[in-house]
């Protein structure tokens, strides 16, 4: 790479063309708030110059992926807080509230058709973050204190441009996906409330059809019934492993994350899995498919919820975003009730 593009000054609507995700704009704001800055770091391939570093090209230090990000700033009399907007890493959202990891006990809320959090972030910030249409936006107070106010900045933003918005709605995820689309490695990051973490080798895999693992070691599982639909299925032929991503067709923002492996592959979920360090209201072993599943949900409420177990020789797991409408005995009656393609 020659060159490094820095984040430059934008809008919320025209940043949307410079980006992989569906860009939301804050439609109310505290009175004496205003968005003092909107900034767009444009998608680069990965890698940086040698004299460039992470910091200043606004990327993270933590790989060499150059993925786009829009990021505003809301300032008001002696308070400040950064909202941050991205497609998230090729991994299921961390217990639906990645940045606020660790967080004991985090406070839920309801966020338009999704559900968001309230905690503390890796910068020891209160933080906020929901995940809406697959995109990812997260708060981070600077300076000062919000008290309530942050659930409803998040619950009130709405796409900022809504017909290019709806557009990429329909492209699967696996196009939108940088790490996917360059094939290079992504950071390590927690999955869940089970300990989870791989180096998937992206380098070797490819989109397939559910219909066409039939022939391989692994066997993956789909909803039975209408209301999730497949967004992606991604082969990792070095590990014969399946991801696959099935999205709620009503809202988008609901969606399960599947992981099937062989036992001793290098992807395959842990049976038994360890508890990962991340507080949750539940974990405990369940009767699940004729075998034993290990159920964990961070509220019993909302979730996010994820259950891991073993069938005829293949380790499966799966991860469902929090949700306003899903509870932890629907989830569990979706996975007894997955079927072969």
């Amino acid at each position: 790479m020659s060159a490094a593009e820095s984040p430059k000054g934008t809008t919320f609507a025209e940043s949307q063309d410079k980006t992989n995700f569906v860009v939301f704009e804050p439609r109310w704001l505290p009175s004496d708030c205003d968005v003092t800055e909107i900034t767009v770091r444009p998608e680069q391939p990965p890698g940086r110059p040698d004299d460039v570093s992470a910091d200043e090209i606004g990327q993270t230090p933590w790989s060499d992926g150059n993925p786009s990000a829009v990021r505003a700033v809301v300032s008001g009399s002696d308070r400040t807080f950064r909202i941050k907007e991205f497609l998230y890493d090729w991994a299921p959202i961390a217990a639906s509230m990645a940045p606020l990891w660790e967080t004991d006990h985090p406070t839920p809320f309801e966020c338009g058709d999704a559900v968001g959090w309230i905690g503390t972030d890796y910068k020891d910030n209160t933080g906020a973050c929901v995940q809406r249409k697959r995109t990812q936006i997260e708060i981070s107070v600077l300076n000062g204190s919000f008290d309530d106010e942050l659930p409803r900045v998040l619950n009130e933003m709405e796409p900022a441009a809504p017909q290019k918005a709806a557009t990429i709605e329909q492209i699967p995820f696996h196009i939108l996906n940088y790490w996917f689309r360059y094939g290079c490695e992504a950071p390590a990051v927690p999955h869940g409330l089970w300990e989870h973490k791989v180096v998937r080798p992206f380098g070797s895999s490819h989109t397939i059809a559910p219909m066409a693992l039939a022939d391989t070691a692994v066997t993956p599982l789909i909803p039975d019934g209408d209301r999730f639909a497949l967004d992606s299925a991604v082969f990792f032929p070095e590990d014969e492993a399946v991801e696959c991503i099935f999205r709620d067709r009503e809202n988008n923002s609901d969606h399960l994350w599947l992981n099937a492996a062989p036992k001793g592959s290098a992807m395959a979920p842990s049976i038994p899995p360890d508890p990962n360090k991340q507080s949750a209201e539940t974990r405990t072993t369940v009767d699940l498919r004729g075998t034993t599943g290990h159920y964990a949900a961070l509220t019993e409420d909302f979730g996010a919820r994820e259950i891991f177990w073993s069938e005829d020789g293949i380790n499966y797991a799966v991860w469902a975003s929090a949700s306003a409408t899903i509870d932890g005995t629907e989830f569990r009656s979706i996975v007894e009730h997955l079927v072969k393609p």
